[in-house]
Parts: C-alpha cells; sequence; structure tokens
C-alpha cells in the first residue's frame, strides 16, 4: 500500500493592516508632500525667467488726457496722483532717497523735506503670512510697497473712474514685489538665499494669480 501524498505548505501568514489611523496619517502626509511639490513647480514655472528689475511705472499711460486733470481727493489731479505713484514704484526699495523713506516720512529714514502726500493710500496690513513678515526672511518692506502699489491703483480707478487697475499694471506691481522680495534674499548666504528664495516665488505666484478684481487673470487679454 503506497504511502499518502504529503499535506500542502501551510499559507504564509497574512500580513496585518496598518491601524486606520496610521493609514489616515499616511495619507494626509503624501498629500501634502503632493502639495507642496506642486506648488513650488508651478511657483518655479512662473518665475522661470526672473529679469532686470520691472521697468518704469507708467500707470495712466491708458487714461484720456482730459481725465489726468480732473481734481483727486481735493489736493491733487489724476495726473500727479499718478506721477507719484509712478515714483514710487521705480524707486530703489531701502534707504533715505528708496520707498522706505517715502514710506516712513517724515520720520527717519527719510529726509525732512521728503514729500508724503496725503490723497495716496499708505496704509498697510504688512504681510499677511508670517513668514514673509517677522519670520527669518522679513519682506516687510516689500510687503508694503506690494500693498502701496494695489491700494492707490484701485483707489485711483474707483475714486476718479480713471482705468488704471488692469491687468498690465497688476503684473507690474506683482513683478516688483518679487523683484524686492529677490533684493532682500541677495544679503543671504548661499543656503539661506536658496531657501529665501524659493519663498519669495511661491508668494509671488500667489498674489500673480489672485485677479484681485481686475477684469482677466495676469497674462490675458
Amino acid at each position: 500500500m503506497s504511502p499518502p501524498p504529503p499535506l500542502p505548505p501551510p499559507p504564509p501568514p497574512g500580513r496585518r493592516r496598518r491601524p486606520l489611523w496610521r493609514r489616515v496619517l499616511r495619507a494626509v502626509f503624501l498629500g501634502i508632500l503632493t502639495g507642496l511639490a506642486a506648488a513650488l513647480a508651478i511657483s518655479f514655472a512662473l518665475t522661470a525667467f526672473v529679469g532686470p528689475p520691472p521697468t518704469a511705472a507708467d500707470v495712466c499711460h491708458e487714461v484720456p488726457a482730459a481725465l489726468l486733470t480732473e481734481g483727486y481727493r481735493g489736493e491733487a489731479t489724476v495726473g500727479e496722483a499718478c506721477e507719484i505713484v509712478d515714483a514710487d514704484l521705480s524707486l530703489p526699495l531701502r534707504g533715505p532717497d528708496g520707498f522706505e523713506a517715502t514710506l516712513k516720512a517724515p520720520d527717519p529714514p527719510a529726509a525732512p523735506d521728503t514729500a508724503h502726500p496725503g490723497y495716496l493710500v499708505w496704509e498697510s496690513d504688512g504681510c499677511s503670512a508670517p513668514v514673509l513678515g517677522s519670520g527669518p526672511f522679513d519682506f516687510s518692506l516689500a510687503c508694503y510697497r506690494h500693498d502701496f502699489g494695489w491700494r492707490n491703483l484701485k483707489a485711483i480707478d474707483n475714486d476718479s473712474g480713471a482705468p488704471v487697475w488692469h491687468v498690465d499694471n497688476k503684473d507690474r506691481v506683482d513683478a516688483g514685489f518679487l523683484w524686492d522680495m529677490r533684493t532682500r534674499c541677495s544679503a543671504f548666504s548661499a543656503v539661506l538665499r536658496l531657501g529665501c528664495d524659493t519663498t519669495a516665488r511661491v508668494y509671488y505666484t500667489a498674489v500673480r494669480l489672485n485677479p484681485s478684481g481686475v477684469s482677466a487673470l495676469p497674462g490675458r487679454d
């Protein structure tokens, strides 16, 4: 009589499922990493060809000549308001001859005769993201000038009817924001400069993609 056939080997032990909380945590972590990677990819794509400083501002170049002579806030004309905004958007960022002085006039670092026209909008909420303001890179002054550009262009547009809050002018102010932040980054050592520059690009991308009331997204007619 032949012996019985050998028994099949036992199945391998089943793989234990991870607890639900670990699976959820892993999914959240991977989602955050994917989101950060996508944000960095978009920001670097939009800023791949960052070149020299933005061209000199000319925010009223599309405004009819007759409208430029209209009164503005009881203290100036529309044209005069545009000229001051042009100048302040084109000044170097820091120092007694820069935007910093104009913003802080009549206090230092401004010279005693630095103009600080009351008909312009100087209020700012600073940097909405802590890492931009009191964080390691301190982009506060860049944020102030960005607010100055956006708020005054909106005010001129709304208060006088001059069509200055449009994509081209918004792009000019946003490009200045990136240039100001990267100017700040240039003061750091190589490793910190990489982190600073990456942060600047991400926040420039955020403001560039924010339509903020203009008739079209940046880069579109």
